[in-house]
């Protein structure tokens, strides 16, 4: 079905704007003297913030049916959760002491 919503072409140009704005945002912020959990969490969030602009308006999952906000929130859920297992295993490396043999 196709959804009688449309984009404006201004919002195509105010988010281009905006995501060039990120885009310097991300440059400036990386000169900046921060901690490296710092950098890191910045830059992440930038990047979410970019991802999410480019999905909503470039691929138009703003004015989109149900079922595509379904794949989004699936997609979004696994991510997280790939994520998070991740993260969990590299930040508990170091607990667990050196036994010797292994």
């Amino acid at each position: 079905m196709s959804s009688a919503r449309t984009i404006r072409i201004r919002t195509y140009v105010a988010i281009c704007i905006l995501l060039v704005l990120l885009t310097l945002l991300t440059v400036s912020v990386s000169f900046l003297h921060l901690p490296s959990g710092w950098h890191l969490a910045l830059g992440l969030s930038i990047g979410g913030c970019k991802a999410a602009l480019v999905v909503l308006f470039f691929m138009h999952a703003l004015v989109s049916d149900r079922v595509t906000w379904m794949v989004i929130v699936v997609v979004c859920f696994w991510i997280a959760l790939l994520f998070s297992l991740t993260l969990t295993d590299y930040l508990t490396r170091g607990q667990v002491p050196f036994m010797s043999g292994h």
